[in-house]
Parts: structure tokens; C-alpha cells; sequence
């Protein structure tokens, strides 16, 4: 493991002390040794600063610990990802509560390297396995590789965010553009990225745990309640509400996207939102959810 590169991982944090001990120890059992933690914590009321000042002084990896700005999770990522201090190279994003299988460095980090990089960079996203305490794992619904590109990111993330890898051009390219306001971090850098011409690189084996437990900070990811919740926020018009903040917030970098993704946003941006989601809904991963988003547009 020691041609990969070191990688600096961030990490979001508030209350998350009931998880985050195990997804420390997860990190520390990564078999590529050669990282360092950057966390932001947002508020924590709970022991979250007392389980990160332990581990970090047993563990010979560098460990940063910052306060956040307190704005919602968007702003506390995209500011750890936009400081002025963060070393540079690649890093791999972590939530406080998942699980990281041992390879999930090493791999995304060779999958990185054994590609050629586009200049806006590389993107990693290893699959997730659901966790529920007192169930079995069981996988998410895996991604198509032929619907994935920036139509796509326009109306869904298709990368969570959670154990995503970005490649040190990925990265520069993420810092230059900077911090902006966005509903979901994630989201954002999949559109910028996709939109720029970055590589995606989708690994099928699983990588880590998703952990669902009734804390969880968006609601369910997976099952019954997952979908329904996903519909709620189709009707009441939240979905579209995010989708033309992300686009609106996109327009001012457009010249960092390639000149078809430019054309792509700018005739996106001249629809009202309505027609602007119908026309979009043919990009959506999955059958049930493309007649979703335009039921409700």
C-alpha cells in the first residue's frame, strides 16, 4: 500500500456520539495507513468531542478537530473541503455513523490511480450495504452506469456522499469553484463534477455500511420508508425546490462545465421550474422514479 498516495478524509460531526466510535475504528483498521482526519463538528451537546480526543490519542495519524459554522451540514462539508489549510492530494469524505470495510481506502485509491484522469479529476464511489441493527445487511439498489452523467445529476444524486473519494484534480477543481449555499453537499459535487467532465468511477463491491438507525439526518435511505419519504418531498415541493437551487448556484461556475453541459444547464435554466422537471424526469435513474417527478412537476 505504500505507492498510494496519503489521503486526507473529512468528517462532519454533531450528537454523534452514539456512532461514532465504531466509525472511527473502522478508519483506524483501513489497511492503507497513510491518512490523516479532518473533522468539523457542528454544535455537538453530547460526548462527540470527548470520543474524538480519545481516539486521537492512541491513533500516530494526524487528527484535526475544528468547530463548524453552525449552518447545516452543506456548509459545515463544503467548508472543511474549502479550507485554506487542507492539505493537498486526494480525500475521501466519512459520516459519523457509517461502517468503513478495511479495503475502502486502498481500493478507491487504486481505482484512482489505475485510471486516466480527466482535468476536471475523478470521482470514487464504492457501493453501500444497509445495516439495521438486528438485521441483516442488504445492498442498495445499484446504479447504471449508462444513466449516470450530468442530465442525470441535474435531477438526483447518484453518488452519497458518505464514502465518496475525489482525486487531488477533482479536489482543486471543487476549492476553486468554493463554497456555495446548496441543500445537499453531495448532490452539488456530483453536478459540478459530472458537469466539468470528471471520471465516475462506480466500484460494485461494497465498501461500507450505511448505517439506518432513527437519527439518521435525512430521513430513511432504504425500504418502504425511504420511498415514501422521498415522495413527500416530491409533492410538497421540496425535490424541485432543491433542483433549481443547485441549478441557479451552478450558472455562476457554468465556465468550468463543458461546452455541451453549458448548453445542457442554459436551456435547463430558460424552462419554468414545472416544465424544467418534466423535461428532466427522462434522466432519473429508475422507471418508478422518473414517473414520479413528473407526476409532480
Amino acid at each position: 500500500m505504500t505507492s498510494l498516495p496519503h489521503i486526507t478524509v473529512l468528517m462532519g460531526t454533531r450528537n454523534g456520539a452514539a456512532h461514532l466510535r465504531q466509525q472511527l475504528a473502522s478508519l483506524a483498521a483501513q489497511e492503507h495507513t497513510r491518512w490523516s482526519l479532518w473533522i468539523s463538528d457542528d454544535g455537538s451537546t453530547d460526548a462527540t468531542w470527548a470520543h474524538i480526543r480519545t481516539f486521537a490519542k492512541d491513533q500516530p495519524n494526524p487528527i484535526v478537530l475544528l468547530r463548524g459554522p453552525q449552518q447545516g451540514m452543506s456548509a459545515n462539508y463544503l467548508g472543511l473541503l474549502c479550507h485554506p489549510d487542507l492539505p493537498s492530494g486526494p480525500v475521501a469524505f466519512a459520516d459519523q455513523d457509517d461502517l468503513w470495510l478495511p479495503h475502502h481506502l486502498s481500493r478507491g485509491l487504486t481505482a484512482l490511480n489505475q485510471s486516466a484522469s480527466p482535468t476536471a479529476g475523478q470521482v470514487y464511489s464504492a457501493h453501500r450495504l444497509v445495516w439495521r441493527n438486528g438485521q441483516p445487511p442488504h445492498t442498495l439498489r445499484w446504479r447504471s452506469p449508462e444513466r449516470a452523467g450530468f442530465r442525470n445529476a441535474l435531477v438526483e444524486c447518484q453518488t452519497p456522499g458518505s464514502g465518496l473519494i475525489l482525486d487531488r484534480r477533482a479536489v482543486a477543481l471543487a476549492r476553486r469553484v468554493g463554497r456555495v449555499d446548496v441543500p445537499f453537499w453531495d448532490w452539488w459535487l456530483a453536478l459540478l463534477l459530472t458537469g466539468a467532465g470528471a471520471g465516475m468511477l462506480q466500484d460494485a463491491r461494497p465498501g461500507l455500511f450505511y448505517r439506518a438507525h432513527a437519527d439518521n439526518h435525512l430521513g430513511p435511505r432504504a425500504g418502504l420508508r425511504a420511498a415514501l419519504w422521498r415522495l413527500n418531498r416530491l409533492r410538497d415541493g421540496s425535490y424541485r425546490t432543491w433542483a433549481c437551487q443547485n441549478m441557479a448556484m451552478l450558472e455562476p461556475h457554468i465556465a468550468h462545465l463543458t461546452p455541451a453541459n453549458q448548453d445542457i444547464l442554459r436551456h435547463a435554466l430558460s424552462l419554468a421550474p414545472g416544465p424544467r422537471m418534466r423535461r428532466l424526469s427522462a434522466y432519473r435513474q429508475w422507471r418508478r422514479d422518473r414517473l414520479a417527478l413528473w407526476l409532480t412537476a
